[in-house]
């Protein structure tokens, strides 16, 4: 579990700003206030983030920061001459040629660890990984400028024999991190082997075209999709629907029957080199829905309402997150799903996580409203004049306040008198007016 994220001139982050799981130690009202975090070590590390703001204040760029991370830590280039990835802040001059700087803090079981990478346009300039639990160093990497070479220290806490630690310092690289290169090589190491299994399977980015629906919901794991099966239709029963079960069936078509309905030459030919076997196979999901009148209808989950479709989509991400143990970012968590039904899938999260973390971006400001809602558990995202998002938090906001009136009242009016200025709306539709005008002219 992830206790802080720290990013530093990384595309709208410019300065030093943290996302923190760290939760206040002062007690809410609500029933469910421990299932909103795990304690350990003493503190309390939150299973669920809301973050909120306006459209463009960085909140997908956070998430992104946490995926280019786990990127760095786990994926070396293809070629040793290549360049890393570098996403700097561009709009100042100074920003576009300084590394970026992330760092996390984090935990494997109940040991804390700390990792710190700097990267250039170059090179990965400094990396550092240390044993927060027991002070204690496990390595750090640097860039030597003037030999122009990669400089490995090893340091107390790093398990690895003399001879191990001879390879993997032979084999750093400049344009890749330690952790990388430790991940492509067959050298014993515990310590190594479960901060490099930390960053590559229990850190993840949810993205909109990550697999299909229907390949996630037939996996092949018999034991693991009839979990999921019984846990989906029970969220869909719940929030209201009358979909009582669901099929997923394989179907397939030759591309030589593609051919011969005329399909364009170069359509053909991509086929033929992603499907060598000369077949294209699909998965089609279809939901059975019950009515009182007319008893099981089955359909295709193309004519499924967009909330539904997302819905089932949340649901199998948080099975994977919980069941994986994992921290994962999804960004617009609210897309088509009715604030209740999101606030009632939030909750039914918190009551089966455990050992696993969720950080969720939303434009929906009525969950803010959410009696059960942790205060401290809401960060807000802002921009300010130079184009810098910073975070913004709450450690503690009493229990029977609005936060969502406490939050409006923090992003001030600006858009609510933009709102009421009637002469700049006449100055769109004059504008408008004016092209139309300039239009006709042309075709005259």
């Amino acid at each position: 579990m992830i206790e802080k994220f720290t990013v530093e001139n990384y595309r709208s982050y410019q300065r030093e700003e943290t996302l923190s799981f760290v939760a206040s130690n002062k007690e809410k009202g609500s029933d469910q206030t421990q299932q909103w975090y795990k304690e350990i070590g003493g503190k309390r590390i939150l299973r669920l983030l809301l973050c909120v703001g306006y459209n463009g204040t960085g909140k997908s760029k956070m998430f992104s920061a946490l995926s280019y991370l786990r990127m760095i830590a786990t994926s070396k280039p293809k070629k040793p001459t290549d360049k890393p990835e570098y996403r700097p802040f561009l709009l100042d001059n100074e920003s576009r040629n300084k590394p970026t700087v992330l760092s996390l803090t984090y935990y494997v079981g109940d040991t804390s660890y700390y990792y710190k990478v700097r990267v250039s346009a170059e090179r990965v300039e400094e990396e550092e990984l240390r044993n927060v639990t027991e002070s204690v160093q496990i390595y750090h990497r640097t860039y030597n400028d003037e030999k122009d070479t990669v400089v490995v220290k090893f340091g107390g806490g790093c398990d690895m024999n003399k001879q191990d630690r001879q390879m993997l310092e032979k084999s750093a690289i400049q344009n890749a991190t330690l952790m990388a290169v430790f991940g492509g090589l067959n050298l014993e190491s515990k310590v190594l082997r479960e901060n490099f299994d930390f960053f590559a399977k229990q850190v993840s980015m949810v993205k909109k075209s990550d697999q299909s629906l229907a390949d996630r919901l037939q996996t092949g794991d018999k034991e693991r999709d009839e979990r999921v099966k019984t846990l989906l239709l029970k969220l869909l029963a719940d929030v209201g629907t009358n979909i009582t079960g669901y099929e997923v069936d394989d179907a397939s078509i030759s591309i030589a029957e593609l051919e011969k309905s005329g399909a364009p030459q170069v359509v053909v030919d991509v086929m033929k080199e992603q499907y060598p076997s000369g077949i294209i196979s699909r998965k089609n999901l279809r939901f059975i829905h019950t009515t009182a009148a007319e008893g099981e209808k089955s359909l295709d989950s193309g004519l499924e309402s967009l909330g539904t479709m997302n819905i089932v989509r949340l649901l199998v991400v948080m099975y994977d997150i919980v069941m994986g143990r994992k921290t994962a970012t999804i960004d617009e968590i609210d897309a088509g799903i009715h604030t209740k039904a999101l606030a009632f899938i939030l909750k039914m999260y918190l009551s089966i996580a455990e050992d696993c973390q969720i950080a969720v971006a939303t434009h929906d400001l009525n969950l803010l409203s959410y009696a059960g809602l942790r205060r401290d558990a809401v960060r807000m995202f802002e921009k300010d004049e130079n184009g810098h998002t910073y975070i913004r938090k709450h450690e503690y906001v009493h229990n029977t306040m609005n936060f969502k009136k406490v939050y409006l009242k923090k992003l001030g009016d600006k858009l609510d008198e933009l709102m009421g200025d009637e002469a700049l709306f006449a100055g769109y539709q004059e504008l408008v007016r004016q092209y139309l005008a300039e239009l006709t002219n042309v075709k005259k």
